[in-house]
């Protein structure tokens, strides 16, 4: 095969040797692009008025040159296309004489075409490269056609590398070919699967997260053991029994009801086959992500599922030891020295970990100002908890006279709420909170500790209890478990039994409330509840401050409840209903207590 392909009639012998000389360049992978072969090439351009290009693989390696017209270069196809699936694994480097670098129509076209990694544009001024710009592919929802970012024209010295690397990165995960997409409307089947030494043991709760995800359950199947097996979590019989449960039942997915190692995960997936494997984990990491709204919970789940795929990327991405596009002696899997593709992509979650949590850090700072601004203003804090689907929503609605989204689903609201509620002696910030669940990620929960902060920092935590759920007792244990996690299971308490309307059974509890958020029942008595237990808050005291004490009685003005004041000779005589701390302050500055 000829060095350089395309037209090169017409070329001085000196000018083709010159860029043939590109191919013993050292490779550089953690480049976009060497800077010596962007110089060559804007030279070739220079002296010959016409367009040139060139294909790189992954490990930085010049696969093809090519030379064109003045205006254009016929991009030749390739055979190191990995899978139709996917991106080619190649990047395409091209100059523009004039010194423009903006990619054209047929750039971007040639991008879509060939599924290129990138398609880059260098401008050539004066046999100087200039600028380059840089176009990736995305998928985007809802379109048929791939669409394209487009990133710089950066000056030709300051091209970020590692930007443009975790875009291909990003692309190549997550662009589909058009014939391999599964219509929306195509719902998978999947198998749940479980382990239990109880005979009473069910999958109940994994068939409504699978509900909530999309999936249709096609079948259950439970071994009974007390704890999973290391390499396969069933026994290795059983496992062979679920490969013919996947043929009976024609499964796309096989769902476990816990968490997988890696290890488990490889395992597994050796022995099924190509059925998707999916643990409890990443299915409630999926609810989360599709129920995320805001910002703030967009960035939170991001975090959890970083780290929840960190540690499993060799297991879920075989792909990746083939991704370097395959390197001189057909290794093809190593990125400089020593340092595999795997590594590389590991360390740019790693970077995307560090970033998140850096995002997630100034928002606890923010929640933090916030906290002050409110301390300052004395309004009580009360947060809404409880079991996923008890109703938390609902009551809020209730009590509020707000809208949040309320339906009979799990995790159906995720981002953190809040509203202003008057409950007769004064307002309250009710706060709503991500719903608690049986076995929920250790990963989901650091990651939500900012928003669940706020229930560590309330007056009064409300525990919701779906009264008409068989395993509310189970249920109430896991809510108090993760309150003890964020630090907050010393927080003053009312328990809420919900949906009394429909219990079969009216819970008798002489510490709680019952009461129904749909219809309105007991409501009452859970505002009479309140008001009792933020009254404890407060207390009643008279006292008789000096004569110079205007700005701490301004102050009880604006956070108590003034009962009397009067000026005197001797001072000013004050009583009023105060929280504690108003309180000390008032006994510590008095003449005299009262």
């Amino acid at each position: 095969m000829d060095k350089i392909r395309g037209n090169t009639e017409g070329i001085r012998r000196s000018y083709l040797e010159q860029l043939e000389s590109i191919y013993e360049i050292e490779a550089e992978r953690d480049v976009f692009c060497n800077r010596e072969i962007i110089e060559a090439l804007a030279k070739f351009t220079e002296a010959t008025g016409r367009e040139v290009m060139l294909y790189l693989d992954r490990t930085g390696r010049v696969i093809t040159i090519g030379i064109g017209e003045q205006d254009r270069v016929l991009l030749p196809s390739h055979r190191k296309r990995r899978s139709k699936d996917r991106l080619s694994g190649l990047r395409c480097i091209h100059t523009h004489p004039g010194g423009n670098s903006v990619l054209s129509d047929v750039d971007i076209q040639s991008l879509k075409n060939i599924r290129l990694d990138a398609m880059a544009a260098v401008g050539v001024l004066e046999g100087r490269p200039v600028s380059m710009q840089v176009g990736v592919l995305e998928a985007v929802a809802g379109e048929k056609e791939l669409s394209v970012n487009l990133f710089g024209p950066y000056k030709i010295n300051a091209i970020p590398d590692d930007f443009l690397f975790d875009e291909i990165y990003l692309a190549d995960t997550k662009i589909t070919a058009p014939d391999k997409r599964k219509p929306e409307t195509e719902i998978m089947r999947a198998i749940l699967v479980g382990i239990g030494n109880k005979e009473n043991e069910q999958l109940d709760e994994l068939k409504l997260l699978a509900d909530t995800a999309g999936f249709i359950t096609a079948g259950q199947l439970m071994q009974s053991r007390q704890t999973p097996d290391k390499g396969y979590y069933l026994g290795y019989g059983k496992l062979h029994d679920l490969v013919l449960e996947i043929n009976r039942l024609s499964a796309d997915a096989i769902i476990f009801d816990d968490e997988l190692t890696p290890a488990q995960i490889r395992n597994i997936s050796k022995e099924l086959g190509k059925i998707e494997v999916i643990d409890r984990t990443a299915l409630i990491l999926d609810i989360f992500s599709s129920r995320a709204s805001t910002h703030e919970g967009r960035l939170q789940v991001e975090l959890a599922q970083t780290k929840y795929l960190l540690p499993r990327m060799a297991g879920y991405w075989t792909h990746m030891s083939r991704m370097a596009g395959g390197g001189r002696g057909g290794g093809g899997a190593r990125r400089g020295e020593g340092e595999t593709q795997l590594e590389v992509d590991r360390r740019i979650l790693r970077r995307r970990l560090d970033e998140l949590e850096k995002e997630i850090d100034k928002i606890k700072s923010g929640r933090a100002i916030q906290r002050v601004a409110r301390e300052r203003s004395k309004v009580p804090v009360i947060a809404l908890v409880g079991y996923t689907n008890a109703g938390k929503s609902t009551l809020m609605n209730c009590l509020s006279g707000s809208s949040v989204l309320a339906e009979d689903k799990l995790f159906a609201t995720l981002d953190p709420v809040s509203r202003r509620v008057n409950y007769g002696d004064g307002d309250f910030l009710l706060v709503d909170t991500v719903g608690f669940i049986n076995k929920l990620p250790h990963d989901l929960v650091n990651a939500f500790r900012a928003t669940l902060e706020e229930t560590k920092h309330a007056d009064l935590i409300l525990h919701v209890v779906d009264a008409s759920s068989e395993n509310r007792f189970k249920q109430a244990e896991v809510v108090l478990e993760v309150l003890n996690q964020i630090e907050a299971g010393n927080k003053p308490m009312l328990t809420v039994h919900n949906k009394c309307d429909v219990s079969a059974e009216i819970p008798y509890d002489l510490n709680a409330v019952n009461i129904s958020a749909l219809t309105g029942m007991g409501m009452d008595s859970l505002k009479a509840a309140i008001t009792e237990k933020l009254s404890q808050r407060r207390t009643e005291l008279s006292v008789l401050l000096p004569l110079d004490s205007g700005a701490l009685i301004s102050r009880i003005y604006e956070s108590g409840q003034v009962i009397d004041c009067k000026y005197k000779e001797e001072g000013v005589y004050i009583s009023a209903v105060v929280n504690h701390d108003d309180a000390s302050r008032l006994r510590l500055a008095a003449i005299e207590v009262l």
